[in-house]
């Protein structure tokens, strides 16, 4: 009988520890490190997609460290800080792009000394040769001027849309 309390009590504490350890992860404020566009490009062949002559289609990155756990964190904190994106870092500004959120990992590495050949690099800047990252993507956020804005995940089979009424749809793959 003392044995079963015991357990009790131990399996309780470890519960409550992992929903404390839980709820200050999630508390932690997303940083942004690095935001730009990747690359304004002029009309042409994009993905396998015609963009036509009168738009632009814009491929940004966005590096980030404490991004939300889950798909569902990482979508609606995006939601929550779309317009705070737009007008602080011009994010984005075409009718129709490709928001990358990056993950800071370890931090900006210089490709020269780094023993990782699976890396992502960003424009370069004058005061420092580090500025690629591994590559961990949390999250590929895709609008076509006229469509839904389409959120996929690296290791997911899965990926979200938002539906005319505002709503997402989860929507398997079809490969």
């Amino acid at each position: 009988m003392r044995k079963d309390f015991q357990k009790r009590k131990v399996f309780i504490g470890s519960l409550v520890l992992l929903i404390i350890g839980y709820l200050l992860w999630t508390q932690r404020p997303v940083t942004v490190f690095w935001a730009g566009s990747q690359v304004a490009y002029e009309p042409v062949m994009i993905s396998e997609q015609f963009v036509s002559q009168d738009r632009r289609f814009e491929i940004y990155g966005i590096v980030v460290n404490h991004f939300p756990l889950t798909e569902w964190g990482r979508i609606h904190w995006y939601l929550d800080h779309k317009e705070k994106l737009k007008k602080k870092y011009g994010i984005p500004l075409s009718y129709s792009y490709r928001i990358t959120f990056w993950d800071i990992g370890s931090g900006f590495t210089d490709v020269k000394t780094s023993g990782d050949s699976d890396l992502y690099c960003f424009p370069l800047k004058k005061e420092t040769d580090k500025h690629c990252i591994e590559k961990n993507m949390f999250m590929n956020v895709e609008y076509d001027a006229g469509s839904y804005e389409r959120f996929a995940f690296s290791s997911s089979e899965y990926y979200w849309i938002t539906m005319p009424d505002g709503k997402l749809a989860r929507i398997k793959n079809a490969l």
